[in-house]
């Protein structure tokens, strides 16, 4: 057969705890824990538990109601204790399933637990577990409800355990088979709805089926039974399918998703972009339901599983030159029973199933059913309607006074808008100022520079007078000298009075030193 994309070679398996965080459920059954213990050998750390769901689910053909159920956690695993034995009435039957596990000649695969029933975490007491046709080993087991059961697979070669699971042991938490769920109670896996149980089980009926995988404790899926589907049309021949995915350590890019792939319409045909998009559940593994034609005379299905990308494309191809074959449980009949098959990434040419009986309401039932969904629907709507107006009449007044705060703000504003314009005003008034400021002092400087420049031209104009004046008085001076000899009396005369006064020369120093310009200055 062609496929649309190259297959990668075979990914090494590995097996693992898946990394997913644990989500808690709720539930109003109160946990009743023994007191602790040293641990047996081959008791190890804290797990979640699974909580199953109260009473047979009812499902729908194109979406069943969820069996898995959410991990929640229960702090330290239970060890040996002996508490007191529970009644009949609060113990509920289990069937154990491990879907495939090869084992050799003279190997045996046991259940161990905190439970009597179980063993109490010692492998001579420990169940035997019953190999099948397929390598599946099945056991039955009575165990008590409304309280934490821990349990893990050992094998056992010659009667001597050779391999205990590792990692954190299945924690259980199961509710007593007369108990149901409400309607809408959330204890279901991410891609399943909850719905009120139609049918309670019976006594001798199995009560839960635990299916199990070897080395993978956090894989658990538990199946509340009997598995109650509604009214179906007899002429719809298609048997509901359900596959269980494990990728095996195979990591994902961001937004990529396993889908699987096949040869029936239903599963797209062999287009990948067209096959049935897996949702990821709580403990790494990925599930989703269909309803194939797998009923007498059809023949089988083959299939793939492809990890797609965000736009649906194929990114890699299961690993295996063979495909996946998908055929009817023999032990009953197609119409009757779920089919569960295991995928695991590791085992791409063996595909495990596990058919789980289920039961079709009656039609007449089906419709009073509906009738009552209907009213209780109308009753829902009223409520919300009265909800709706008095929140709309909440919002009402809300609306009054976010419309009374926007009066108040826009008063805000204008007032804040009316000084703004006023310090717009101011800021002109400053602005003009401002250039009459700087008009003055430009004229004030051409002032001061016509000013300096006419003092300058004085200071030249006195200098040169100056300057003729002491030219002038040189002169005078050398003509007194040259007339100094004219007469004697007058001589000593002025001889006397030039000796008592001194000579003057009119700078009134009395030096007779001539007078300069420098001197003037």
């Amino acid at each position: 057969m062609l496929l649309k994309c190259s297959r990668p070679p075979c990914a090494e398996g590995r097996r693992g705890s898946s990394l997913t965080p644990k989500i808690g459920a709720v539930t109003s059954i109160p946990v009743m824990l023994p007191a602790l213990s040293p641990a047996t050998a081959f008791r190890n750390a804290p797990r979640s538990a699974l909580v199953a769901p109260a009473a047979a689910v009812s499902e729908s053909p194109a979406e069943l109601q969820s069996e898995e159920q959410p991990v929640r956690g229960f702090g330290k695993r239970l060890a040996s204790v002996s508490f007191e034995q529970p009644d009949e009435a609060s113990l509920v039957s289990c069937r154990f399933i491990v879907p495939h596990h090869v084992t050799k000649p003279g190997q045996q695969l046991f259940l161990s637990g905190s439970s009597p029933a179980l063993g109490e975490w010692d492998p001579a007491r420990a169940v035997p577990m019953e190999w099948q046709e397929g390598h599946s080993h099945v056991a039955v087991v009575r165990v008590p409800a409304s309280r934490l059961v821990q349990a893990k697979l050992v094998l056992m070669e010659n009667g001597k355990p050779v391999y205990t699971e590792e990692g954190n042991a299945r924690d259980l938490m199961l509710l007593p088979s007369g108990v149901s769920l409400q309607p809408g109670a959330s204890l279901n896996s991410m891609d399943e709805e909850s719905q009120p149980a139609a049918a309670a089980a019976n006594p001798g009926q199995l009560d839960y089926q635990i299916m199990c995988h070897v080395g993978n404790t956090e894989a658990t899926q538990i199946l509340r039974l009997p598995v109650v589907l509604p009214a179906k049309d007899s002429s719809d021949r298609r048997v509901l399918c359900k596959f269980v995915v494990m990728l095996d350590g195979i990591k994902l890019e961001p937004r990529q998703f396993p889908v699987v792939v096949g040869s029936a319409a239903e599963l797209g045909a062999w287009n990948a972009g067209e096959g049935v998009k897996l949702m990821r559940q709580v403990g790494g593994y990925w599930t989703r339901r269909v309803e194939l034609p797998l009923y007498e005379g059809s023949g089988d299905i083959q299939a793939k599983v492809v990890i797609c990308n965000a736009d649906g494309s194929p990114a890699v191809w299961e690993p295996g030159t063979t495909n996946r074959v998908l055929s009817a449980c023999r032990s009953t009949p197609g119409g009757s029973a779920m089919h569960i098959f295991v995928c695991r990434w590791s085992q791409p040419g063996f595909t495990p199933t596990v058919c789980v009986p289920v039961q079709h309401e009656d039609a007449s039932k089906e419709y009073v059913k509906q009738l009552d969904a209907a009213q209780k629907e109308i009753g829902m709507m009223r409520q919300a309607v009265t909800a709706k107006s008095r929140q709309v009449q909440s919002l009402e007044s809300e609306l009054a006074a976010v419309r009374r705060s926007e009066r108040s703000m826009r008063e805000e504003v204008g007032a804040l808008r009316a000084e703004l314009g006023q310090f717009a005003q101011e800021a002109e008034l400053a602005a003009k100022s401002e250039m009459a400021a700087r008009r003055e002092v430009a004229e004030l400087s051409e002032q001061l520079a016509r000013v300096e420049e006419n003092y300058e031209r004085q200071v030249n104009f006195l200098a040169a007078k100056l300057e003729e004046m002491e030219r002038e008085i040189l002169s005078l001076q050398d003509q007194l000298r040259e007339s100094g000899n004219g007469s004697s009396a007058q001589g000593a005369v002025q001889n006397q009075h030039a000796g008592q006064h001194g000579y003057s020369n009119g700078n009134g120093n009395g030096s007779g030193r001539p007078v300069t310009r420098a001197s003037w200055r």
